[in-house]
């Protein structure tokens, strides 16, 4: 008994063939990258083709590796965020990822007809980074597609539409896109008027873990996934890996990946203070999520890894390795990193100022000063791993201001080191739970396969088989230790 889950990241797409306990079968992975039109640098997009031939070389990858034919389901997760627009018959117009900022020079649009209620209709702030103001680019700049439009997409639907040839969402991808009213949880009539939309170019809504259609012959001839595999809705990247993490009311999932989402699930929906975070619907219903996003974490490690290895004889290996083996390079290094402190990247969210890119930073003694311990690689590597525990503690600050967290989880890449894990205990002051398996987005799609599969009853029963978890994390006696040092980051950045 094997389902298969599809996750479209921000760096890549994977494919993961998972058994009933939640125990990998088979992988499969590959790296993307998106093209910059001329002349227009904020602007990012892909290939839907490429994409797509992508997706299927990892979906018949995984599926090779599992040894196996016969798929009892199949879900699907992606970036946030990212969107494809088809036309009519079902033909691609353009993709668009997550990091594409053209709605910068159309968000105007909906500042002028909608102004900050949009905030409290969709959660989501500032509009330049969702749908609604990169479609009002097109039809300045590009309006013979801004006509064609017939359907958008979230990236995960679009590739269950490749599947099943089924136009759908749920409400946590459609919360994504900046069209949905996150209290009504449909799509909001004052943001489609305001740009000139129908409601109709936006797909059904469905629930997680429900199945919506088959895979179809082509798409089995492509992927390999077998003609009339149910093709369940999954979610959000985000929110499958809350389900991955068991996150329940109240509790805060720390998703530490390229970016650090700090989510926490709660029963009323509350949109922060000032638009300082954003709130939207969770997978599961009636929930929601209140999200602080510390940004690129994981992104600045792998920075400081590759520029350490750049001169190595095999710098990819090199980089590998390091990754592989960070817990063991940094055991002897002591908390502050020898008073060598980042600001590199990670930071509070506040989404009036997301545009604002101050200046990396880096503070560290004067090597050459007697009884000096001069920056080394290790040190250096520590400095980034307390930078993120950091601005994950910033933020979980920030969601105290609506709630009080009960337990703090962390999943994702970073936690695989668990030098990491035992730093952000130390920050925070408090237990950490981790999950096993940390491909939380990819674990959670599956479980919405389980779901549909009818293995289990429910997510709660879903996830209670799937998921396994390692030994809490606790503070250690260093941890009162880190307030000042803490203090310190603050002030850096200016907070």
């Amino acid at each position: 008994m094997v389902v298969a889950a599809i996750d479209a990241g921000t760096t890549g797409v994977r494919c993961m063939v998972v058994g009933k306990k939640g125990e990998v079968l088979g992988f499969g992975r590959r790296s993307w990258d998106y093209s910059t039109p001329e002349f227009f640098e904020i602007a990012k997009e892909f290939d839907p083709d490429i994409f797509w031939k992508l997706i299927c070389t990892v979906t018949l990858e995984a599926l090779k590796q599992a040894k196996t034919s016969t798929i009892e389901a199949v879900s699907t997760t992606s970036q946030r965020h990212g969107i494809v627009i088809l036309d009519a018959d079902g033909k691609e117009l353009h993709g668009a990822p997550n990091i594409d900022a053209r709605g910068a020079m159309t968000q105007y649009v909906i500042e002028e007809s909608v102004g900050e209620k949009y905030h409290d209709i969709t959660g989501c702030w500032p509009p330049l980074m969702f749908a609604p103001a990169r479609l009002a680019w097109f039809e300045e700049e590009e309006p013979e597609i801004f006509e064609s439009i017939a359907h958008i997409l979230p990236i995960s639907d679009w590739i269950t539409f490749k599947l099943s040839g089924q136009y759908v969402t749920e409400p946590s991808s459609a919360s994504s896109t900046g069209f949905f009213d996150i209290t009504k949880q449909y799509w909001s009539g004052e943001v489609t008027t305001a740009i000139g939309v129908e409601k109709q170019i936006l797909p059904k809504i469905r629930v997680a873990g429900e199945i919506i259609g088959e895979v179809t012959i082509k798409a089995t001839k492509e992927c390999g996934i077998p003609k009339g595999t149910p093709v369940v809705q999954g979610g959000t990247d985000t929110h499958c890996a809350l389900l991955a993490a068991q996150t329940e009311v109240n509790e805060v999932t720390v998703i530490a990946g390229s970016t650090t989402p700090v989510m926490m699930v709660v029963d009323e929906m509350q949109c922060a203070p000032e638009q300082k975070f954003w709130t939207s619907c969770h997978i599961l219903p009636k929930l929601w999520t209140l999200e602080s996003n510390a940004t690129l974490t994981g992104a600045y490690l792998e920075w400081v890894v590759n520029l350490l290895c750049e001169r190595a004889e095999n710098p990819e290996e090199c980089k590998q390795k390091t990754l592989e083996h960070i817990s063991d390079i940094v055991k002897d290094i002591p908390l502050g990193s020898n008073e060598t402190l980042a600001a590199i990247g990670p930071r509070i969210m506040d989404c009036r100022k997301i545009t604002d890119v101050p200046l990396a930073r880096l503070y560290f003694p004067q090597p050459a000063l007697p009884q000096v311990i001069p920056l080394n690689s290790a040190s250096l590597i520590h400095s980034v791993l307390e930078n993120i525990a950091y601005s994950v503690r910033g933020n979980i600050e920030q969601l105290k201001e609506l709630a009080e967290p009960t337990k703090i989880k962390a999943i994702g890449g970073v936690t695989r080191a668990k030098a990491w894990v035992q730093i952000l205990a130390n920050v925070l002051n408090q237990p950490i739970q981790t999950p096993i398996q940390p491909e939380g987005s990819l674990l959670g799609a599956a479980i919405c396969a389980a779901v549909g599969a009818d293995w289990y009853n429910g997510f709660t029963e879903a996830s209670e088989e799937m998921v396994s978890w390692q030994p809490e994390t606790k503070p250690d006696d260093r941890a009162n230790d880190y307030n000042s040092y803490y203090k310190r980051w603050k002030e850096i950045w200016g907070e």
